[in-house]
């Protein structure tokens, strides 16, 4: 008995011995992913400070401010490319003269003195791309006239006699008649196939050509005049706009140098030769020193055609203009007024 004592013992210890073995295992593997799990989370903490730091947490208020600054820098753009639309060369033209006033313009039909005033008046085709010209240039607040009736042309041909050296053509003449600064002479053609204008604009006291303008629209094989005037409207207004900015870079070049008015002296006094040229020189001389530009037109032994270009603040209008030519003129010889009109003075020297 006392032999199996120590044995039990024994056994009993070694039994306890095998049972906790596995529990410690079991603990010390608890603890090692104890440790790996606080190392991974310890590394997870650390990329997601790193992650905060690079970026930033988003506050509503800084999310406002770049919402609206992503808006005005849309309302820019659409500003920049509203602003920035181009301008076609009649809108510039427009802009520069709409602080002055317009040009006069004369409108007529290509004609000369060959012409008879019964064609003009009963020419429907004339007259409806006379009306389509008058209709453009009004809805732009153009002051417009035109040669209509025998009593106009009379009154042209009457000044055709008065004025030297003036060709044939009645167009001209009724730029200067009727007081216009530019006058537009049109043309037109009629086919089956299709109606054409051709529009040509000259500075009224030269007859200098400013420009020409051409259009061509189908007609399809309409006869019917409400047809075709439609066709020739539909082709004037085309033709117009070119025209036009041809007009007004003329007009703001003009309007640099002063108001301009068409001068015509006709010499009646007898005078030598020699005399006439130191009558020029004298008359030339005198109106240069005076006015901020003059331009000879014709100059002959018995007319002198000239343009003049007045400042407009010095000379209201063509009597005062007319008033200074007499001043200059009065050493050298007597004057006679004929005619004055806005445009025009018509004056004898004897």
């Amino acid at each position: 008995m006392r032999h199996l004592i120590p044995s039990l013992c024994l056994a009993l210890l070694l039994a306890e011995t095998a049972c906790s073995a596995p529990q410690a295992a079991k603990r010390s593997d608890a603890d090692a992913r104890s440790k790996k799990a606080a190392i991974t989370r310890q590394h997870a903490a650390s990329a997601y400070d790193e992650l905060d730091d690079n970026t930033a947490p988003v506050s509503k208020k800084s999310t406002a401010t770049a919402s609206t600054a992503s808006t005005n820098a849309s309302a820019a753009a659409a500003s920049i490319n509203i602003d920035q639309s181009p301008k076609t060369n009649l809108d510039e033209a427009r802009e520069v003269i709409q602080d002055y006033t317009q040009p006069m313009i004369v409108v007529t039909p290509a004609m000369s003195s060959k012409g008879e005033a019964q064609e003009i008046a009963v020419d429907n085709n004339s007259h409806s791309v006379q009306e389509a010209i008058h209709s453009y240039l009004t809805k732009k607040n153009y002051e417009v006239k035109s040669v209509e009736g025998q009593e106009t042309l009379n009154e042209i041909l009457q000044m055709q006699n008065d004025i030297a050296n003036t060709e044939d053509d009645l167009s001209y003449l009724a730029g200067i008649a009727l007081d216009a600064d530019v006058y537009i002479k049109f043309k037109q053609e009629v086919t089956n196939d299709e109606v054409s204008v051709e529009l040509s604009a000259y500075e009224a006291s030269t007859a200098r050509l400013l420009g020409s303008q051409t259009s061509t629209v189908r007609n399809n094989g309409h006869t019917s005049k409400i047809n075709i005037a439609s066709n020739l409207g539909a082709a004037v207004r085309k033709a117009m706009p070119g025209l036009e900015t041809k007009i007004l870079s003329y007009w703001k070049n003009d309007l640099s140098k002063g108001n301009q008015y068409k001068v015509v002296i006709n010499i009646k006094g007898e005078y030598s030769d020699s005399q006439t040229e130191d009558l020029h020189d004298a008359i030339m001389k005198g109106l240069k020193s005076n006015f901020s530009s003059v331009k000879v037109n014709v100059m002959t032994a018995k007319t002198l055609d000239f343009v003049i270009y007045a400042s407009a603040v010095k000379y209201k209008d063509a009597q005062e203009v007319y008033s200074k030519i007499r001043q200059i003129l009065k050493p050298l010889a007597d004057t006679k007024k004929n005619n004055i009109t806005r445009k025009l003075i018509l004056m004898e020297l004897y």
